[in-house]
């Protein structure tokens, strides 16, 4: 398996390479994210799929919410992927980057990455709950960001598809944007929940993730 912490790790590929991007705050990682990364790879097969821990994440901390210090949700997404039979690589490009954090930013580096390397960017699949379907027209420099990806939207389980395409027709139609609707429906499982029973919920987090939650007594343990 194939992993990097450390900014500016760059693999040889051949032009027009297809990279998925998933970020997000991964406190803690859980089995709804392995499952998402094992059946959307297999349904994109990239040739590059970077998991993104964030750094700031501005909407939550505005929120209140008090967020795992970036380094041990690092340690844990290495640690939980260990056994993970695919090439999957950890970017600290975020938890690197001063002040709010956000996804513009984070697609042109990558992009800018690859240049440098002379590596031609092709499709960028930018993974998405449809949560953030919902809500991405928000966000900093949302025309712009919107131009540059494909936002791979994978529902959950109990989500209203056809209110999921209607967003998804709307945003097309007033931003150009380009949208796919993942085959794959992830389980709805809670951050928080498992946040506050960690030692309830042990089979909903990976093994390797699990152990280094208890060795560093994380989540109040």
């Amino acid at each position: 398996m194939l992993m990097s912490t450390k900014v500016g790790a760059r693999i040889a590929l051949p032009g027009g390479a297809r990279i998925a991007l998933f970020g997000g705050t991964f406190d803690p990682l859980h089995m709804g994210h392995i499952e998402l990364i094992q059946n959307v790879y297999d349904e994109l097969l990239p040739d590059r799929f970077i998991v993104i821990p964030s750094g700031c994440s501005y909407m939550k901390e505005s929120m209140g919410r008090e967020i795992t210090p970036a380094p041990h949700r690092l340690k844990m997404l290495e640690a939980g992927f260990a056994g993970l039979d695919l090439p999957i690589e950890i970017s600290s490009v975020e938890i690197g980057r001063e002040g709010p954090s956000y996804s513009i930013d984070t697609v042109k580096y990558f992009i800018s990455e690859m240049q440098s390397g002379a590596i031609l960017p092709g499709d960028i699949y930018f993974l998405c709950g449809s949560d953030v379907l919902f809500g991405i027209d928000k966000w900093h420099r949302a025309d712009e960001l919107l131009g540059m990806i494909i936002l791979t939207v994978i529902p959950r389980g109990t989500d209203d598809i056809s209110e999921i395409h209607r967003r998804k027709a709307y945003l097309e139609e007033k931003f150009a944007a380009r949208i796919i609707i993942s085959n794959f429906r992830g389980r709805d499982i809670s951050s928080s929940y498992i946040r506050d029973d960690i030692l309830g919920c042990g089979e909903l987090i990976p093994a390797g993730t699990y152990e280094y939650i208890i060795k560093n007594h994380l989540y109040g343990l």
